[in-house]
């Protein structure tokens, strides 16, 4: 293991619930990055945060972290990642922001042109790339263990829990509904795991009472190769949440929340014709741990990111041609 001889100053712009009960803690820890400064436009809550976490610097505009950071992590409302990730490349900050990167093709393209031509690096923070589980899933297509994919589905979602800011309920703010906050995230992996942009998409919608958005949607995808993806997300009932993966020769199943576990059967291993079906048990280490040290490592060292971003602007393609369709079939 390589021994980190520089630490990135990092500053983090929205202090809600996601960040301050995942994020902040995963910087806390890592070994290559410093955490210097809070941002939130509520400047009290940005203070208490700093506090809490011991962060010598707390602001209630990002542009303040101009000249005080190297790298920033964005966790604020979907609809405002354009303005603020374009603001801190153009000042020479690298950008790890949450999913969606943006709600829009027009929006991702202007961030990743913002970052080409200043070369402040930016990437998005699809956070179940970094689980164990979902890395050893990966694996197992690419090594076509499993044989030609036919077949990829999911579900994510529950009960919806409003938090401090209750943001998602509002389409100015969100962008859009349950699709592109959670439903992201499984659009995302169908892409990763097909190794291509799909085809065709259908999408189905609803919105409960209360919500200028939708609160449950299911999408199809079709790719070139014939096989499909069946993806369903939810804010008001609780899915099973896993992705399957099916191919001709073979299965596997990860849940997407136990990252320690994945089960597998294929006929082109060995030790499925001698066993059977395969429970792998894998190291528990969290997601975000492993997605920040990957970050700083990509910008201490010049390395690619695992996040790319052809697949950025796939999956975005998907939830705005979703969004244009209504519920009519497109593709």
């Amino acid at each position: 293991m390589s021994v980190v001889t520089e630490r990135l100053r990092f500053g983090v712009v929205g202090c809600g619930a996601f960040s301050t009960v995942y994020q902040l803690p995963a910087l806390s820890r890592a070994a290559a990055g410093q955490l210097v400064a809070v941002v939130d436009t509520d400047r009290a809550w940005a203070t208490k945060v700093a506090t809490r976490f011991r962060v010598p610097e707390s602001y209630s505009d990002h542009r303040a972290l101009s000249g005080r950071v190297d790298a920033a992590l964005v966790a604020t409302p979907n609809a405002t990642h354009a303005d603020i990730v374009c603001t801190l490349l153009e000042e020479g900050v690298h950008v790890l922001c949450e999913k969606p990167l943006a709600t829009t093709r027009a929006e991702v393209n202007r961030m990743l042109d913002a970052s080409a031509r200043t070369g402040s690096r930016l990437m998005a923070g699809h956070c179940l790339r970094f689980s164990p589980n979902l890395g050893m899933l990966k694996q197992l297509v690419s090594a076509d263990w499993l044989g030609p994919l036919t077949e990829i589905s999911g579900g994510i979602g529950g009960g919806y829990d409003a938090g401090r800011t209750d943001f998602r309920r509002q389409r100015r703010l969100s962008g859009g509904g349950v699709l592109v906050d959670l439903g992201i995230h499984l659009i995302d992996l169908a892409i990763w795991l097909a190794g291509e942009a799909p085809l065709s998409v259908r999408y189905d919608g609803h919105a409960a009472d209360g919500w200028e958005v939708e609160t449950d949607a299911e999408v199809a995808l079709g790719f070139s190769s014939g096989a499909r993806a069946l993806l369903a997300s939810s804010f008001t009932h609780p899915l099973e949440p896993a992705l399957n993966v099916r191919g001709q020769d073979g299965w596997a199943s990860a849940p997407l929340y136990r990252p320690g576990e994945l089960s597998f059967f294929s006929r082109r291993a060995r030790i499925c014709e001698r066993g059977g079906v395969q429970h792998i048990m894998l190291p528990d280490t969290t997601m975000y741990d492993r997605q920040i040290e990957h970050f700083c490592d990509a910008i201490l060292t010049g390395k690619p990111f695992t996040v790319r971003p052809n697949e950025v602007r796939a999956a975005v393609d998907v939830v705005e041609r979703c969004y244009s369709n209504g519920q009519r079939a497109e593709g």
